[in-house]
């Protein structure tokens, strides 16, 4: 089967499962807000991407309030933010929900104010540095990477792979739920399942077609496939993401 006819097929199995484009959550990228970029990322779990708006609604308010923009704030900017103290910082910015359900699971506002930190111990502080950083592979990029994945149930990496979509960062690699959607489009047997490659570029050529961002249609898709697994008890193949409550995008 040539390229036109996966993409075709994925295109309908798209159509048929997540609906219309213009009825999919509307989710922008950050080019030039790293602060904004953390927030999103170390947010957007387990929750509806409109409680994820709020808080950065809120965030720009009170950056705002002090003749900040946050449309352009770096890591810097959103770790300073925590000197009220954490506890005021999620009741005047945040929320006090946790990263996974357990009572002694941390906050997201404090993984946020991690990712921050480890934002800037790795000098890689605003969106342009994180692209930069990813095109050239550095090391300080790679450190940062490493950091993350190390935060309380962020080893799966799907954080980390949205921290890079929001931020603008060109050709970021598919992960597991998306390779999985992919795959069932393409072959619902399982006998052939999509590699990374060719999830991304028929991803990518789909969302084309269907006059949308690859960004959105990612986002669709994660939505699509935290509902499924979650009734399934699961997460993508060779991870256990519902097991840690770490699910992306609930509701």
């Amino acid at each position: 089967m040539d390229s036109p006819q996966l993409v075709e097929r994925l295109t309908t199995a798209i159509q048929r499962d997540l609906g219309a484009p213009e009825t999919w959550v509307d989710i922008r990228a950050y080019v030039d807000s790293m602060a904004e970029c953390l927030i999103d990322a170390l947010w957007s779990e387990r929750v509806r991407y409109s409680v994820v708006a709020g808080i950065i609604g809120r965030y720009r308010s009170y950056r705002s309030a002090i003749g900040a923009d946050a449309d352009h704030d770096s890591a810097q900017d959103l770790l300073d933010t925590f000197g009220i103290g954490l506890g005021r910082w999620m009741d005047t910015i945040g929320n006090r929900q946790r990263a996974f359900s357990r009572d002694d699971a941390p906050f997201k506002a404090e993984l946020v104010r991690a990712g921050a930190g480890a934002a800037v111990t790795c000098g890689v502080t605003t969106t342009e540095a994180l692209r930069r950083g990813q095109a050239r592979g550095t090391v300080a990029f790679n450190d940062l990477k490493s950091r993350w994945l190390q935060l309380p149930a962020q080893h799966s990496g799907l954080t980390w792979e949205r921290l890079l979509l929001v931020a603008g960062v060109p050709g970021v690699p598919p992960d597991g739920w998306v390779i999985e959607y992919v795959s069932r489009a393409l072959d619902p047997t399982g006998a052939r399942p999509a590699t990374p490659h060719q999830a991304q570029q028929i991803v990518h050529d789909a969302a084309t077609s269907l006059g949308s961002s690859e960004l959105r249609l990612r986002n669709a898709i994660w939505r699509f496939e935290t509902k499924r697994d979650r009734a399934a008890g699961h997460g993508p193949k060779g991870t256990h993401r519902t097991q840690a409550g770490a699910i992306a995008n609930e509701g």
